[in-house]
């Protein structure tokens, strides 16, 4: 019986929450401030004109806003985004992960899909969801064996995607992973531990690799198109919460 009743708990949680976060992704996503998706000019920063740091909206932000356009069309992207949530919290629930668990990683793909969505539409990711997630690590940090693993994480996340920015400076001398995205692994590093980063960098890596030769054969981008990729990131992240969490020993890939 008290299994039976812990399962309905899970299972009747993750319905809500699939209920919530499907139509707040969305809803959170039109009132967002707009303050919040502003960049640095890129031909100001390209001049090196810096004197008077000029900071600009995204035209499809802007023009959605003045027309009084919803920046994400409600259809059909909550009932998208309610079936994303229902069936990953579900997979959890049935799966037997405690309900603590179930809600901190609900809320974490909560945020990094609003992440994901920033990217694919305006091409920036605002710093404060990158707060958020950071702060979301606390749930994680008792499912760690090591107190400093949070810490390590973070710094090997960091410490990666420092290496990739400079080979592709390097190599091709240009920056081959944005700012944003550095952040993102960092503090995804500090919920997933350093086995767990590491395993969503090289998950993300195969699926924005796959996506960007989608968009290459079809003939909806280029070689030299600057690709979203958080988009990857999410799906990387969801996989990594459903079926690698604590794998890394299973994997013979334990660090």
């Amino acid at each position: 019986m008290e299994y039976n009743a812990a399962l309905i708990a899970r299972i009747i949680t993750a319905a809500v929450l699939a209920i919530f976060f499907g139509n707040g992704s969305v809803v959170a996503f039109n009132r967002i401030k707009p303050q919040w998706f502003e960049d640095w000019d890129e031909d100001s920063v390209a001049h090196g004109s810096l004197a008077e740091p000029r900071r600009i909206l995204p035209v499809k932000l802007v023009e959605a806003d003045a027309d009084g356009r919803q920046r994400l069309p409600s259809s059909p992207w909550k009932y998208a985004f309610t079936g994303y949530f229902a069936l990953t919290g579900l997979y959890l629930a049935i799966r037997g992960s405690g309900l603590m668990f179930e809600i901190s990683v609900l809320c974490v793909l909560f945020i990094v899909l609003e992440m994901a969505v920033a990217d694919q539409l305006y091409r920036i990711v605002p710093d404060q969801f990158c707060i958020m997630l950071a702060i979301s690590a606390a749930a994680f940090v008792d499912y760690h064996e090591k107190w400093w693993e949070p810490a390590a994480g973070a710094g090997l996340g960091l410490g990666i995607s420092l290496a990739v920015l400079l080979l592709g400076m390097l190599l091709f001398r240009t920056g081959s992973i944005g700012g944003a995205d550095i952040k993102f692994f960092t503090c995804m590093g500090l919920i997933a531990g350093r086995t767990g980063i590491v395993m969503i960098y090289i998950l993300t890596t195969l699926l924005f690799a796959l996506y960007s030769v989608f968009i290459i054969a079809t003939r909806r981008g280029t070689v030299k198109d600057r690709n979203p990729m958080m988009p990857a990131a999410c799906a990387a992240v969801t996989i990594y919460f459903l079926f690698l969490w604590n794998a890394g020993d299973l994997l013979l890939f334990e660090l």
